[in-house]
């Protein structure tokens, strides 16, 4: 607004010096300046209007970018992205869900650091907790297990601690909920934990090795075409096509 004022007087000015010089003899001496004076001030302050335009249209260009990016953002239900998947605390989501669906190739380490969550999971009357691992005797155990240097009967036994493990923590619980361990016919691509209203996914390299990956939240929204939507679609199939290995109670 400031710069919309400080043109507007300089072009006015400029105007009073056209109209003065107007009243003065032609052959004042005044006229040459009065002249360079005006034209300085009004290219001035139509110069200065201008830019001033020329910005806030920028701005308002990248205000709408902004807008459009938050509001997808929004409409999708991502919630945060975490850098690290160590990073993310599993703790509220196994905690909170009435019902829980687990997506892993072996889950061990996953499984291992939430015991005590699992347990107490476990122990919350009607809670439902579904965990789809890949089948240990999967003709893909070898091809993973070429990925992580290790041997296809080592990793056929990671899966099968898995399940051990899955169900020596049901056991040591209340029991008042229920566990299924699925076999998946294909492995996964990512990890999934998808609750009624959360949806928690990390994404597996495709090189060799082990490093960082990121997790992603999302909230359940009302878009059919959200990563929610899509993953809860994604659990409805596996069902049909996995075999259930272990039921409890």
């Amino acid at each position: 607004m400031r710069t919309y004022v400080v043109s507007s007087i300089l072009i006015i000015v400029g105007l009073f010096a056209i109209a003065y010089r107007g009243t003065l003899p032609t052959t004042s001496g005044a006229i040459p300046y009065l002249s360079e004076l005006s034209s300085a001030l009004m290219v001035g302050g139509l110069l200065s209007i201008l830019f001033k335009v020329f910005q806030e249209k920028q701005a308002e260009q990248n205000l709408r970018r902004r807008m459009r990016i938050h509001d997808s953002v929004d409409e999708l239900g991502l919630v945060e992205i975490i850098p690290e998947s160590q990073g993310y605390n599993y703790t509220s989501l196994l905690d909170t869900s009435d019902s829980l669906c687990i997506v892993m190739n072996d889950g061990l380490r996953w499984v291992g650091n939430n015991a005590v969550s699992l347990q107490s999971r476990f122990s919350k009357k009607d809670s439902k907790t579904e965990v789809f691992l890949l089948d240990p005797d999967s003709k893909f155990t070898q091809e993973i297990s070429a990925k992580f240097s290790t041997t296809p009967a080592d990793y056929k036994k990671k899966i099968e601690s898995t399940h051990t493990q899955l169900l020596d923590v049901y056991n040591k619980s209340q029991k008042r909920g229920s566990l299924v361990i699925y076999k998946l016919k294909n492995f996964p691509t990512r990890s999934i934990f998808l609750s009624e209203h959360t949806l928690v996914e990390t994404p597996y390299q495709t090189a060799s090795g082990r490093v960082k990956i990121p997790v992603y939240v999302y909230r359940k929204v009302a878009r059919l075409d959200s990563p929610f939507s899509f993953a809860a679609q994604d659990i409805e199939a596996l069902r049909n096509e996995a075999v259930a290995a272990h039921t409890k109670p």
